[in-house]
């Protein structure tokens, strides 16, 4: 199936999000969709599967022009996308979630799930897929879940995958399973539009690369016609900034320190652990997503219940306090999910902006809220953090997903407190605010704070980390100083505790 966008243009009010934009989706290809935060790459995805009505241009698929009223419009012609946020009920099992609404039906009015069943049977084969059809969602991992939102896809017999940054928080390993299954799928003669930040990825995967900036189409190439330089260049629009350094110092008291936490875990505990975080040093967790990292930083910061060992900040037990008194205490956080945990949707830019500061004299007079001072300080942060926004006054919702996480990282930045939890602090942001993020958790360190870094990104943690745990089976598997840290020998302990590594 041939899918093209012609001259699409969006616009929001006065903003033009979206500018004269063609694409062209061919079968049997990878196409990966590239730019910064804010450059169009959403919309124009959204366009295509009939989330968003553009002022101009038109929608052709195999040269008959298309008209789509609704989502439901663009799958049944063989659309399907999964978002960067997945759309998954919690509650309900995979095989419920992947028939919603195309559930197979008999004519007594009842779901017939055998059906439904052996339908995904064939499927999980022919693809190379495996997920076990009863769990409930929420006992899934994240890879599980993306798998899941692949298999609702591919159930409704989609021919175009449209995939909105499908590894932002998947472990080497687990993207590597993920390119499998988008290889399988091109063989099969299907196509794959892919927006993606990574362009490691990018080289490796895809057919041909489009670049957007600013809401219009810089360039499309096949991908052996270009370099990732190159990509990254149009990306920007100029050189790529300096390579990062960081210089070492001593380190200061301890100001986290965990002695045996443990905490309960998906069907068994983590931990216990122990380890601490000095001022003026970033310790960084490695490990294949569900190996506890979640669990360990949700108690640190009072949003999961511990059921054993203890954790102190700056000498004061963390036990019985809630988030608020954590954070008064002078911890930060940056969490993993900015959907859930994060952001007020649907609240103000300038709302968001406040929080764990409302209460603050800077922000209350008495009962009344300075609405004046939040939308200020909001500013700044758009200022400073070079977020693409409407303004202050903007709905949060309306923002895309790296220009949120830039608000949190901001936000939370700016705190100044001793302590800094990091969970993933790029998912999903572009390369140049990549390293504007890495250069201020650098800034931070080097001005006495101490900073522990959570990511899936192995990478980011080797270029920031000055110690490194490793995590395996919910248990830490071995420690490296920096200038002894080795990509194989903690991919090793990632993957399997035969060897336990404890270096000073």
């Amino acid at each position: 199936m041939q899918v093209d966008l012609s001259g699409v243009t969006v616009r929001f009010g006065t903003l033009t999000a979206v500018d004269n934009v063609s694409l062209h989706f061919s079968p049997g290809e990878i196409h990966a969709v590239v730019g910064e935060n804010g450059a169009g790459k959403s919309t124009v995805m959204n366009v295509l599967f009939g989330l968003i009505k553009p002022a101009v241009g038109t929608i052709a698929i195999d040269g008959a022009e298309m008209q789509w009223r609704n989502p439901q419009d663009a799958i049944a012609r063989g659309l399907g996308m999964v978002h960067q946020h997945f759309m998954l009920q919690d509650s309900m099992s995979v095989l419920e979630n992947i028939v919603l609404c195309s559930e197979p039906v008999s004519n007594l009015g009842f779901v017939k799930f055998n059906t439904a069943r052996a339908r995904l049977r064939e499927i999980a084969e022919t693809y190379g897929i495996g997920v076990n059809p009863e769990k409930r969602i929420a006992d899934l991992s994240v890879t599980e879940r993306q798998i899941v939102e692949i298999l609702k896809v591919l159930y409704r017999d989609a021919a175009l995958l449209i995939l909105d940054e499908p590894t932002a928080v998947l472990t080497p390993q687990e993207a590597a399973s993920l390119f499998q299954i988008l290889r399988n799928f091109r063989a099969s003669g299907k196509s794959i539009a892919l927006i993606t930040h990574k362009l490691d990825e990018v080289m490796e995967i895809a057919d041909r690369v489009s670049v957007m900036r600013a809401g219009k189409l810089i360039s499309t190439k096949p991908i052996g016609e270009t370099s990732k330089a190159e990509i990254a260049r149009g990306i920007i629009g100029g050189e790529l900034p300096a390579s990062l350094t960081r210089a070492t110092q001593a380190v200061g008291e301890v100001v986290l320190a965990v002695d045996g936490l443990q905490a309960r875990g998906v069907g068994k505990t983590v931990g216990p652990v122990s380890f601490d975080v000095r001022r003026g040093e970033i310790v960084g967790i490695a490990g294949i997503s569900g190996n506890g990292q979640t669990q360990i930083i949700e108690a640190l910061v009072g949003l999961r219940a511990t059921t054993g060992g203890q954790a102190s900040l700056l000498g004061h037990t963390l036990r019985g306090l809630d988030v608020g008194a954590r954070r008064a205490l002078g911890m930060s956080y940056i969490p993993a999910d900015r959907q859930r945990v994060g952001l007020a949707l649907e609240a103000k830019v300038s709302e968001n902006a406040a929080i764990g500061r409302e209460g603050t004299k800077a922000f209350r007079n008495w009962l009344f809220i300075k609405r004046a001072a939040m939308t200020s300080f909001a500013r700044e942060l758009i200022e400073s953090y070079h977020i693409k926004v409407a303004g202050p006054n903007a709905r949060t919702s309306s923002m895309s997903g790296g220009n949120k996480q830039k608000l949190i990282v901001g936000r939370e930045l700016s705190r100044g407190t001793p302590l800094i939890i990091a969970e993933n602090p790029t998912w999903g942001v572009d390369i140049g605010a990549i390293d504007f993020i890495h250069r201020e958790l650098i800034r931070m360190r080097d001005a006495g704070h101490a900073i522990l870094l959570v990511s899936t990104e192995l990478d980011e943690v080797l270029a920031l980390s000055d110690r490194i745990l490793v995590l395996y089976e919910n248990q830490i598997a071995g420690e490296f100083a920096a200038a002894d840290a080795d990509r194989l020998a903690i991919g090793e302990l990632m993957t399997s505790r035969s060897k336990v590594v404890q270096v000073a």
